[in-house]
C-alpha cells in the first residue's frame, strides 16, 4: 500500500497494481492537466488536476466495492483510470477533438499503460469496466469526487455533499447502482450541488470566453489529433505562444494577460445548431478570428435518472423527488449561448449582430 495525502479524503490508500498504474507517463501527464480549464482566470486557487481528481475517485469507488464485494475488482482501476484521454484544458478543447472517454479508450489499446492492465486483465474486458455505473452513471464515483473538489479549490459553497452517507446507502444488484431511501436526501444534494455549480464555475461567463479563445487558437494552428492526444497543458501553451501565426499568438497572449474578448450577444433561446453554424460562418468572415460564437452542450444532471429504493419498490430518484424534478428544470434554465468579441471590434459587431438576427 501507497498512502497519498489529500484534502478532500484525507488518505489515499493505493494497492500494488494501482502504484503501478500511476507510475505511467500517461497517469502523471494527468499531474499538469487542470481539472477546471482555465476556471482559474476566474477562481485563482482553481489549478487542481485531473491527477488529484482520478485518485480520489479511485478512493470512493474503492470504498463503494467495499461495501458491494460482488463489484468486479477491476472497476476500481477503471475509476482510476477514468480521465486518462482528457486533452490539455481538460473539457475545453472537445469542441475540436473527440470525446475524452475515446480518447482513454485509445490510449488503453496503444499506449504503454495497456501492458500493465493486460498483467490483470484483457483491455476488451477492461474497456468494458469503464461503462460500469460506478464509474460512469447517475451517481458515479467520479461526480461524486469532482463535485466536492470544484467546490474547495474555487472556494464557492455550493458543492456540500455528504459522500459518507452516498458511499454507505449505494447498493449493487448485480447490473446497476442502486441509493437506499436512507440516502435519498444525500442524492438530491449531490443534484442540488451541481445544480448550483453550473451557472457559477462550470459555466462561468469568463471561463467560457477564455476557452472559446483557446479553442479557435487550436483551431488556427491545425494542430492533428495525433499530436494533441500527447500533450499537456505545458506543451499546448509553449506551441502556442511560438506559433507562425500571428493570430494564434494574439489569442494566446491575450489569455495570457487576462485581456479577454467582451460579451456582446447572450441568450437562453436555442436556434439550432445549423442556424448557429450559419452565423458563425457569416460573421467570421467579416470580422475573422475578433469575434467567436460559443455554442455550448445543454447540461444533463443525469442525477435526476439513479435508481433510489422505496418501500421495497425500485424507482427513478425524479419519481420520488419533486425537489429533483424542480431542481432539474431550473439547471436547464442557466444554459447560454454566446458571442464574444475583441473590444475594439465590439460596436461594429453589435451593429452586424442586429442586421444577421
Amino acid at each position: 500500500m501507497k498512502l497519498v495525502h489529500d484534502p478532500i479524503h484525507g488518505g489515499i490508500e493505493l494497492d500494488e497494481f494501482a502504484v503501478k498504474l500511476v507510475d505511467t507517463p500517461e497517469f502523471q501527464k494527468l499531474r499538469r492537466i487542470t481539472q477546471l480549464g482555465l476556471a482559474f482566470l476566474v477562481y485563482p486557487s482553481a489549478r487542481h488536476t485531473r491527477f488529484e481528481h482520478s485518485l480520489g475517485t479511485y478512493h470512493l469507488a474503492r470504498l463503494v466495492s467495499t461495501r458491494n464485494p460482488e463489484i468486479e475488482e477491476g472497476v476500481v482501476y477503471a475509476a482510476l483510470l477514468h480521465d486518462l484521454g482528457h486533452y490539455p484544458f481538460s473539457h475545453t478543447l472537445e469542441a475540436l477533438y473527440p470525446k475524452h472517454e475515446e480518447n482513454t479508450r485509445w490510449l488503453i489499446k496503444h499506449g504503454g499503460i495497456g501492458d500493465i492492465l493486460e498483467e490483470n486483465f484483457s483491455l476488451r474486458e477492461f474497456e468494458g469496466l469503464l461503462k460500469n455505473p460506478l464509474v460512469s452513471g447517475d451517481i458515479d464515483a467520479d461526480r461524486m469526487d469532482y463535485l466536492v473538489r470544484d467546490a474547495y479549490y474555487t472556494g464557492v459553497a455550493y458543492g456540500i455533499v455528504d459522500l459518507e452517507r452516498l458511499v454507505r446507502n449505494l447498493c449493487w444488484d448485480g447490473k446497476r447502482l442502486i441509493l437506499l431511501e436512507k440516502g435519498i436526501m444525500a442524492g438530491q444534494n449531490l443534484l442540488l450541488a451541481r445544480s448550483m455549480m453550473y451557472p457559477t464555475v462550470y459555466q462561468h461567463h469568463t471561463a467560457r470566453i477564455a476557452g472559446t479563445m483557446l479553442v479557435k487558437a487550436v483551431e488556427l494552428e491545425g494542430i492533428p489529433l495525433e499530436e494533441i492526444r500527447f500533450m499537456d497543458e505545458v506543451d499546448l501553451v509553449a506551441g502556442l505562444r511560438m506559433s507562425e501565426k500571428p493570430e494564434v499568438r494574439e489569442l494566446i497572449k491575450a489569455i495570457d494577460e487576462r485581456k479577454l474578448y467582451k460579451h456582446v450577444f447572450l441568450s437562453g433561446e436555442d436556434p439550432g445548431e445549423e442556424a448557429i453554424e450559419e452565423l458563425r460562418l457569416e460573421l467570421e468572415a467579416e470580422f475573422g478570428h475578433l469575434v467567436l460564437v460559443d455554442y455550448p452542450p445543454k447540461p444533463k444532471f443525469e442525477e435526476r435518472n439513479a435508481f433510489v429504493l422505496v418501500e421495497g419498490e425500485v424507482k427513478r430518484l425524479s419519481d420520488v423527488s419533486p425537489l429533483v424534478r424542480a431542481l432539474a428544470n431550473v439547471g436547464e434554465s442557466y444554459w447560454r449561448w454566446g458571442v464574444y468579441a475583441r473590444e475594439d471590434v465590439k460596436e461594429e459587431v453589435q451593429d452586424a449582430l442586429e442586421k444577421l438576427l
